[in-house]
């Protein structure tokens, strides 16, 4: 591999602090296959997070060109960096920060068609353009490295000047509308519940998008065509990959396992027992945790068998499945009220922030809370249907939209 310092500042502006350096270590320590023992006496959030190997589901299913040139956005520790270099003919991975770059040295020193380049993107002039640009859990930083009025805009329009003329930029992010986010999971960049199901409180800053809005950007800078794509439990540790030809059963969705990053304080209802519902309802494209996009300039057709690529993904295994043990639980009435009480001062100040918006964020906000308020009361029932609920949320929701 090559390292090209040439655009790096000296400043690392980003990173999850000493448990990096510690990531490093067991890296050194057991490689990238290892991750079974690191596990059984480290699984904090962050060390599995950036060790799993469920995080190169994302783009395992995935079927690239041949002789494909991809530019990797962000690429953090490596994890997704290994199997772009497996899958492309070559790579060129950017990342801001030099420790975390390190990782990514340690994971990938023998990968032969990859280039290393710290800085950043923004900075960065390249001498070449790439059949794939991947945005892994980074298009909703741009406010933070963009210096421009209409951030995501700016950053989509210089990305695409990059992509070749039948180039795809592929996309995976968190829904704003996910349902895990209804179940009072904290928003995942904001660390605030119901953060950005309300609108986001501040408004200029780190974001994630729905369905339709995020579509709506990405036309704005020249990506006409786009296909969804709908990892499950989400795009980080995705166990399922779904589309809208191949959609989850309920069989399915008893199967996958759902997880809360933060520190685990309950959520207030089972998140599959509510999908089962949205799905019966025609909702999951709107409320699914995550997406995965496909996006270009031009018409394309994508043929992949998703039924038997999900069978080749990395599954949970017996030391991984401690993590997911420890990190989702439901809370009871109870708790559901503790909860209530506690957080219903914040959540009145996010609203009360948001009356300031035009009307079309105001309706929004209103009918994310009442559905929320829905989903909470129906779930503690004995016996509940969504079927209303949701059809009059998506009614209202298309209106606003347009």
């Amino acid at each position: 591999m090559k390292v090209n310092y040439d655009f790096y500042t000296g400043n690392d502006t980003y990173c999850d602090g000493d448990t990096e350096k510690d990531v490093i270590s067991y890296l050194k320590e057991y490689g990238e296959t290892g991750f079974q023992e690191v596990f059984k006496k480290d699984i904090r959030w962050p060390v599995y997070y950036h060790i799993t190997p469920l995080r190169k589901n994302i783009l395992k299913w995935y079927n690239f060109k041949e002789n494909a040139e991809v530019l990797e956005i962000g690429a953090g520790m490596g994890a997704i960096t290994n199997i772009l270099c497996e899958k492309a003919t070559h790579v060129t991975a950017v990342e801001l920060s030099k420790q975390r770059a390190s990782a990514i040295i340690e994971r990938c020193q023998n990968k032969d068609n990859l280039e290393l380049i710290l800085g950043n993107f923004n900075d960065i002039k390249f001498d070449k353009k790439f059949d794939y640009i991947t945005l892994i859990g980074v298009l909703e930083y741009a406010p933070l490295y963009t210096n421009s009025n209409n951030p995501f805009k700016s950053f989509l329009d210089y990305i695409k000047t990059l992509l070749k003329e039948d180039g795809k930029l592929l996309i995976a992010i968190e829904n704003q509308l996910g349902l895990k986010y209804f179940t009072g999971a904290p928003e995942d960049h904001t660390g605030k519940i119901f953060d950005g199901i309300m609108g986001y409180e501040n408004k200029n800053g780190i974001r994630t998008f729905g369905k339709k809005e995020l579509t709506n950007i990405l036309e704005n800078s020249g990506f006409n065509y786009t296909k969804f794509y709908y990892p499950l439990p989400d795009y980080k540790l995705p166990t399922k990959i779904f589309s809208d030809e191949y959609m989850p059963t309920e069989e399915i969705i008893s199967e996958y396992s759902p997880y809360v990053s933060n520190d685990n304080l309950g959520v207030l209802f089972d998140e599959k027992k509510v999908f089962c519902e949205i799905i019966k309802n025609g909702m999951f494209q709107d409320m699914a945790n995550s997406f995965f996009v496909e996006a270009s300039g031009n018409e394309f057709c994508t043929d992949i068998d998703l039924q038997k690529e999900n069978e080749n993904l990395y599954k949970i295994d017996e030391t991984e499945k401690k993590f997911f043990d420890e990190h989702y639980s439901v809370k009871n009435q109870n708790e559901v009220q503790d909860f209530e009480n506690s957080n219903r001062e914040d959540i009145q100040n996010v609203v009360q922030n948001s009356k300031s918006n035009d009307d079309v964020n105001k309706s929004l906000v209103d009918e994310n809370k009442r559905l929320q308020e829905e989903l909470n009361r129906m779930a503690n029932s004995w016996s509940w249907k969504i079927t209303k609920p949701v059809r009059d949320f998506r009614t209202k929701y298309k209106n606003i939209d347009n």
